[in-house]
């Protein structure tokens, strides 16, 4: 097939004038809405996640909002994969022969010369050689294009696209599925009934999103009915392909063999020469296995007998390709930062019990893994609004699970997944915001403590249950 008939085949709607209703499913995530809000900036638009989040589908989904909503011209909408065979079949396969065809041969318009605007969607453009220059070219000779591209990782953006596109695209990132998410997933696939709205929590007025979050949980229905779908949730994780499986011995095999290995084997070997490509999947492992604690680089490396160097690249690609999160000692020296333990843990709950083939989850197990999720939670808030994470760890081991550095002020967090907490389960957390209560921008003037069933304030501290937890 030739590049055309490929562009044809793909595109269907140039001839149908609509989606395919198989490519839409049944809901939105969220993100949908930060697409919409950014489809007609001038700047490039990445769609930044892992696999099989359903990046591929917000695509979809974009295309037919253009399309029914905006009235956009069917053909002035071109969508192609950097992975597709038949468009990238020879290294000397370029980005600009795509579009040269596309301008060319089916629009039949000068690409200089266009004034009604041109949707140009690429999903994995990882895969396409030098695409971050190939872009900056057609940005700044300001074609009337725009732009809409996916990456099953932010590796792409740590290979020269930081440098290149510096000022010409804004991410938008596109993970697991929060709780929050997951429910209303949950709440259309499954118990085909209306969402479940739990307010956001803000976290400059505390006492205000306290007050909104009483409401549910003073309904009895409700709340033995969101207790029910996070069991689930903390079981199966929060990608949302579950939601077309739900055999638990099905899905559990499904993340290890398409997300974890092809995530490895595939999307990062594409990027990075990789040599011992075998020992990132053992990390995953190990990792899982020793979920949420902190270790130090140079004994992750003694552990498996490589040099620390390798350790700390191979784990900075785990994270880059959202399998990981990687969680600095907050100290306001960065030398003891550098030096200080990490803290690790799988991003994905779901991935974690694939790994260690946990099919049922005690009360134990499920208070760490609730601690992991929390991390999860903050990273994505993190991402979006350009905070910092950390964990906390002093020099009489006193340890906090989680400092946000909201550049304005700190918010230290600590997960008790529990209904009895004691006020010794607190003095650490109560002693680190007495210590930094006049510290500028470094201030502590709250703290929040993730509980199983606890809603209150005490002091200054937040008790909110996890089931309620929505940032």
């Amino acid at each position: 097939m030739d590049m055309k008939s490929s562009l044809i085949a793909t595109n269907s709607w140039w001839k149908d004038e609509k989606i395919n209703e198989q490519f839409l499913l049944g809901r939105k995530r969220s993100e949908f809405s930060d697409i919409i809000e950014r489809i007609n900036s001038k700047r490039i638009l990445s769609i930044i996640g892992p696999r099989r989040v359903g990046k591929s589908t917000l695509i979809y989904q974009t295309i037919d909002y253009l399309l029914e909503e905006q009235n956009i011209d069917h053909k002035r909408i071109l969508f192609f994969s950097g992975d597709d065979p038949s468009l990238f079949f020879d290294d000397n396969d370029k980005l600009s022969d795509v579009l040269d065809v596309y301008f060319n041969e089916i629009l039949e318009e000068n690409i200089s010369e266009i004034t009604s605007k041109v949707y140009v969607f690429i999903d994995e453009i990882h895969f396409i050689k030098n695409w971050q220059n190939y872009l900056k070219t057609y940005f700044d000779r300001k074609y009337n294009i725009k732009f809409i591209i996916t990456g099953s990782s932010s590796m792409h953006l740590y290979k020269d696209a930081n440098e290149s596109l510096l000022g010409r695209i804004e991410n938008i990132y596109v993970l697991p599925l929060t709780f929050n998410q997951f429910m209303n997933f949950y709440m259309t696939y499954i118990a085909k009934d209306e969402d479940i709205n739990i307010p956001k929590i803000d976290l400059s007025n505390m006492d205000k999103s306290i007050k909104e979050l009483e409401a549910i949980y003073n309904d009895a229905n409700l709340k033995a009915k969101i207790q029910r779908i996070l069991k689930r949730y903390i079981l199966v994780g929060g990608y949302p392909e579950y939601f077309e499986i739900r055999d638990i011995e099905v899905w559990q095999k499904q993340l290890a063999e398409d997300i974890i290995t092809r995530g490895i084997y595939k999307d990062i070997l594409t990027i990075y020469n990789i040599k011992s490509p075998e020992i990132l999947e053992k990390l995953l492992y190990y990792i899982a296995a020793n979920n949420s604690q902190n270790f130090s680089y140079s004994g992750i490396a003694n552990t498996f007998g490589i040099d620390t160097v390798t350790i700390m690249t191979y784990l900075g690609y785990l994270k880059q390709a959202f399998l990981i999160n990687i969680l600095e000692n907050y100290s306001n020296n960065i030398a003891k930062i550098i030096r200080a333990n990490k803290k690790l843990s799988i991003l994905d709950n779901g991935i974690q019990n694939s790994l260690l083939k946990q099919k049922e989850i005690d009360s134990d197990t499920a208070g760490h893994i609730v601690e992991s999720m929390v991390d999860f939670d903050f990273r994505l808030l993190c991402e979006k609004e350009n905070y910092k994470q950390f964990y906390y760890r002093n020099s009489d081991k006193e340890e906090i699970d989680l400092i946000i550095d909201r550049n304005i002020e700190i918010i230290p967090i600590e997960v008790k997944y529990t209904n009895q907490i004691e006020s010794s389960d607190l003095k650490v957390i109560n002693k680190f915001i007495e210590e930094h209560r006049d510290k500028g921008i470094n201030q502590a003037k709250f703290g929040i403590v993730v509980t199983k069933d606890i809603l209150k304030k005490m002091d200054n501290l937040y008790f909110i249950p996890y089931w309620l937890l929505n940032i």
